[in-house]
């Protein structure tokens, strides 16, 4: 067997700044002999350490590759040049053939953490960072054109992103603001390294006007009678997610849950649904089926549906398929923009449009708990406090003018 007649370049980082690839190649007519040959190749002209250890690194593999394709130091000095030319050519070829097709997200998010990971980053902090970029990636698979560049996303995009989770997930105001921060690290980086395979990538994002949230910050407003009124008239137009946004009302479960809900999670002998621990927000619980919902469940027929099958599967109908993530949200928004609603008013709030005629109605605090999930009294008065219900305080009689 031939044996290979060089070893693989390496980046020597000396503690003076004075960083080179070295690699070594055989001796002519030595077998077994190596001798070290050292490149800087302007890469001790960078300061910026980041940019310094990325060109390092290009260097160290832009050797390889000629080495690999034939590469000899030991050749005559008009033949290496002409065979340095021919490599550098190869070279180029082949990075322009890489650098016609723009990195999607998936491939982007993946040079990012590959970038995080030779910069040794903390595992915690990479975690991190995937945790938020596993939510754009969902974000984006929902899209009308989930294949896009990520050079081609907008600052709308990630608006609509930040804002969909804030809502529809119930995003913390700081989980938000952290996405938010996250956002513009991470384009900021994404553009740098995808420029370097491909000098006429163009990334357009701009986050530096990114709204960020208030500690207090409001969402998912109730709809009061005459909006909600309004509503149901155009959900009405649209069966499939007017039940979805019934299921919400009823049941107070969150969009997720609700996507996620399958045939056998339902039990209406006893009464009540399950929801797994992996999808409900406050772990494993039970919600109660109310003479409503009960009516809803046998309208749409659920009980004759395979167990296995999503109560909203795909093609409008219970499917062994679930929908994706913004589904009915891109639906819904249609009416939310015909009736010019603003962004605090979500599928969610029918959730909170239940809780808030509930307490009207007069229904015990500890009975409205079990629907919304909430496991101490402190945790719901401040839920209360959010939707601003007090059916206590001057509600009555009080003086006549």
């Amino acid at each position: 067997m031939r044996t290979r007649q060089f070893k693989n370049a390496r980046i020597v980082r000396a503690a003076n700044g004075d960083w080179r690839v070295v690699y070594e190649y055989q001796i002519p007519g030595q077998t077994g002999k190596f001798r070290k040959f050292y490149v800087r190749d302007g890469i001790n002209y960078i300061h910026n350490l980041e940019e310094k250890e990325l060109a390092a690194q290009q260097l160290r593999d832009d050797i390889d590759y000629a080495l690999s394709f034939g590469f000899n130091p030991f050749l005559p000095q008009e033949i290496l040049f002409q065979q340095m030319d021919e490599q550098q050519t190869i070279l180029k070829a082949e990075k322009e053939r890489k650098a016609q097709k723009p990195w999607t997200v998936p491939e982007t998010v993946e040079k990012f953490l590959e970038y995080c990971r030779k910069c040794e980053l903390s595992e915690n902090t990479v975690r991190t960072y995937i945790s938020f970029l596993n939510n754009l990636k969902k974000y984006v698979e929902s899209m009308d054109n989930p294949h896009i560049p990520c050079s081609a996303l907008t600052d709308q995009h990630i608006q609509e992103f930040l804002d969909y989770y804030f809502f529809e997930e119930e995003w913390t105001p700081r989980t938000y603001n952290n996405h938010a921060k996250f956002m513009s690290q991470f384009f900021g980086r994404a553009a740098k390294l995808e420029k370097k395979h491909n000098r006429n990538i163009a990334y357009e994002i701009d986050l530096t006007d990114l709204i960020f949230k208030k500690d207090r910050a409001e969402k998912n407003r109730y709809y009061s009678p005459i909006v909600a009124e309004k509503v149901k008239m155009e959900l009405a137009k649209d069966p499939e997610l007017y039940n979805y946004s019934k299921w919400i009302f009823y049941s107070c479960m969150r969009p997720k849950e609700i996507r996620c809900l399958k045939v056998q999670d339902i039990d209406l002998s006893s009464r009540q649904i399950k929801v797994p621990g992996p999808n409900g927000k406050t772990g494993d619980r039970f919600v109660p089926i109310c003479d409503e919902l009960h009516e809803l469940i046998q309208e749409m027929r659920i009980e004759r549906a395979d167990l296995n099958y999503f109560v909203f599967g795909k093609g409008q109908n219970i499917a062994p398929e679930q929908v994706y993530e913004d589904y009915f949200r891109r639906r819904y928004q249609k009416i939310k923009d015909l009736l010019k609603l603003d962004y605090n008013y979500t599928l969610y709030s029918w959730k909170h449009t239940r809780v808030v005629s509930l307490i009207a109605a007069g229904f015990d605090d500890n009975q409205v708990m079990t629907l919304t999930g909430h496991r101490d009294r402190a945790g719901f008065e401040a839920y209360k406090r959010e939707l601003v219900i007090d059916n206590t305080v001057m509600k009555k009689k009080t003086i006549n003018f």
